[in-house]
């Protein structure tokens, strides 16, 4: 990652006040408490900084026209922006079930100014929206539910001789990640009967989820004149973000996040799991360029 654009988003996230902004969000109506939404919130900032580092290679340098699906609470629109990218954002979370992103954006947007589209990516369109240079997202795919109209419509606006790169679980590999519960091989949804207790504490987000897999992605991408190309070694990189990131660390089931407790293991693990497939690997990280380039 450029070292100078890195260093001021990690500026421009230090000077966001979460905890008076979590207080503002709560106040705009009914919902999650204030604790809650502050949580949610150093979340979406911490990973701005995964969604820099999934696209610098593609920006060093550059100034191409960026779309980013599912921007959340808008924090990496802005600031892409500011330092001058002609991005363009877009999240449906209201209507997906996560409206307090929305009460999130809002009282952020005091802070940070950033203007995202309400649309999913299925309206995309070349006439209304034009076309782009780079298409992104980071742990967006896996809620899409329209995910076949979404994947055709963003090929349409992918620009000639542009890129798509997209960060997601591959459920291919029987792990839900957000709730932290293994799946069902070949069967994620048969989940639901026998961790009935763990799902119900957080049923919006998995209802929220499609259970999209590797394999599935290569169809999408066959049936729109794409080429893919999966990215080895990601979850090796989870692993090794386990050491390094606190914040993502926090969010990990006991068991995972007490791996780093124990010398030598997350290396060990993490060397074990450079030996897996990318398509059998969660997450994982894709990226379609049309066919014919």
């Amino acid at each position: 990652m450029t070292a100078s654009l890195a260093d001021r988003l990690e500026m421009m996230l230090t000077r966001i006040d979460c905890a008076a902004v979590a207080r503002a969000a709560a106040g705009q109506g009914p919902g999650e408490d204030a604790e809650t939404l502050k949580a949610y919130l150093e979340t979406y900032l911490n990973e701005a900084l995964v969604g820099l580092d999934l696209i610098a290679p593609t920006i060093d340098g550059e100034t191409p026209r960026i779309l980013e699906i599912g921007s959340g609470v808008g924090i990496l629109t802005a600031f892409l922006s500011s330092a001058g990218y002609d991005i363009t954002g877009i999240e449906p979370g209201a209507a997906a079930g996560f409206d307090f992103m929305g009460r999130l954006g809002a009282a952020l947007s005091d802070q940070e100014e950033s203007a995202i589209l309400p649309i999913g990516a299925e309206a995309l369109t070349p006439e209304d929206h034009g076309r782009f240079d780079l298409i992104f997202s980071v742990n967006v795919v896996e809620h899409v539910q329209s995910l076949d109209s979404a994947m055709a419509a963003l090929a349409r606006v992918l620009a000639p001789g542009g890129t798509m790169i997209h960060l997601c679980p591959n459920y291919a590999f029987p792990y839900e990640p957000h709730l932290g519960i293994p799946l069902i091989p070949f069967a994620p949804q048969a989940t639901r009967h026998i961790a009935r207790a763990r799902i119900r504490r957080q049923q919006r987000v998995w209802d929220s989820v499609n259970f999209v897999t590797a394999g599935r992605i290569a169809r999408l991408a066959a049936a729109n004149g794409m080429a893919v190309r999966f990215r080895g070694g990601v979850m090796a990189a989870f692993l090794d973000r386990l050491r390094t990131d606190p914040v993502f660390r926090a969010r990990q089931p006991g068991p995972i996040a007490g791996m780093v407790r124990i010398p030598g293991l997350v290396t060990a693990l993490a060397g074990a799991m450079r030996l897996i497939p990318p398509r059998l690997a969660s997450p994982m990280v894709f990226t379609l360029k049309h066919r014919t380039e």
